[in-house]
Order: structure tokens, then C-alpha cells, then sequence
């Protein structure tokens, strides 16, 4: 397990922006096939289980019994979940990709990325304004 060296939130700002960017690579995969014929389109969940992440977070609190043991980090347990939807039309050659539908994904995949780097960003920059203090 990894150092969690600035704390969860970090941890969990970190991992929300790695789905984001694994998102990002099935919807432009999707995008980039659909004209091949025969093509199922996907999709990448993980809220579900990023949002189980933070929940146990909130109810258990482990504690380390000794100051030399790592700090748990579970969020580093998240995986993604790659499905094939079903409700999707197929076309006549038995692409399923709806080209406006992940043009969408795609758009509002980059303002979350974009909302969670800036988050992100914030905090360092108050982690640095606090080094800066210190000094």
C-alpha cells in the first residue's frame, strides 16, 4: 500500500482523477470506432464504488496501533468496471455507438476532470502557502 503522505483527500482527488482519465480513453476509443462494423460500444463505471469508498470512510475508523504501520488507504482498491450497455440501438451493421451521445460523455467527462484538477491544484496551493508561513 502506498504512503498516503497528504492525506485522503489527496489520495481520493488523485484516484478520481485516473478513472476520469481511463473514462476518457473508453468514450474516445467508442468515438474512434464508429464507423467499424460489428462494434459494441462501452462504458466505464466507478461512482458506485467510489462512492462505497467514501462512505465506509465516514462509519469505520481504523486506528494504527503502532506509530511504524502504514496508514490504510482503500481507495486505492477502486477499479473501474468496463459494461456494454444493452438499451443501445445497434445499426444495421451492428455498430452500437451513438456518436452525439459520447460527444456528450466526452464533454461533460473533461469538466469533471477539469473541476477535480483545479480542486486538486487548490490544495496544493494551500498546502504551499502553508510550507511558505513555516518558513
Amino acid at each position: 500500500m502506498p504512503f498516503d503522505l497528504f492525506g485522503p483527500t489527496y489520495s481520493l482527488l488523485a484516484k478520481a482523477l485516473d478513472l476520469r482519465s481511463q473514462r476518457h480513453a473508453v468514450i474516445a476509443s467508442n468515438i474512434a470506432n464508429a464507423e467499424t462494423p460489428g462494434y459494441k460500444a462501452v462504458s466505464l463505471r466507478f461512482e458506485d464504488e467510489l462512492n462505497k469508498i467514501i462512505s465506509s470512510r465516514n462509519s469505520l475508523h481504523l486506528v494504527r496501533t503502532n506509530p511504524n504501520h502504514l496508514p490504510y488507504s482503500d481507495i486505492e482498491h477502486v477499479r473501474p468496471v468496463i459494461v456494454q450497455s444493452l438499451s443501445r440501438v445497434t445499426r444495421i451493421d451492428g455498430n452500437t455507438v451513438d456518436l452525439e451521445e459520447e460527444l456528450t460523455a466526452l464533454s461533460k467527462n473533461q469538466i469533471m476532470y477539469d473541476a477535480l484538477a483545479q480542486i486538486l491544484k487548490r490544495k496544493f496551493d494551500g498546502l504551499a502557502s502553508t510550507i511558505k508561513e513555516l518558513k
